[in-house]
């Protein structure tokens, strides 16, 4: 019996481990901004939705939104004060992924460094996938 539950103690930590990897992360730029937009909608209860649709030069296209609402299965993220939520399908796209906040000569945007895009275009606003959900 002994072994059995040394067994199940190294999967947990195996699960555990897992789960870690598969998070998805703020970056504090990224973290500062949305605090930034909230303030100005003058919204508190606002928290970022981020989702993924087909579309886009390369098949899949990230979206952004603010959303009040968390629906049923929506998974639940809290960074820094700010609120993420992600759709259980487009979460299977976004695991492990860091989302930042970039400011430079083209402009200002929201990056998503992506380890499931297999490639994605130049404006960084669609992907294609190398994962299977």
């Amino acid at each position: 019996m002994k072994g059995t539950s040394e067994k199940s103690a190294q999967d947990l930590l195996d699960n555990a481990s897992e789960n870690q990897s598969q998070k998805i992360e703020l970056t504090e730029a990224a973290v500062q901004k949305i605090k930034s937009l909230i303030e100005e909608e003058q919204d508190k209860e606002l928290k970022l939705r981020i989702f993924i649709t087909g579309g886009g030069c390369s098949g899949y296209q990230y979206n952004f939104a603010f959303d009040r609402e968390i629906e049923e299965g929506d998974i639940l993220y809290e960074m820094g004060g700010v609120s993420l939520v992600i759709d259980p399908q487009s979460h299977l796209y976004l695991r492990g992924a860091q989302i930042d906040y970039e400011e430079n000569l083209e402009g200002a945007r929201f990056v998503i460094h992506n380890p499931n895009a297999g490639s994605t275009c130049s404006c960084g606003s669609s992907f294609s996938a190398n994962c299977t959900p």
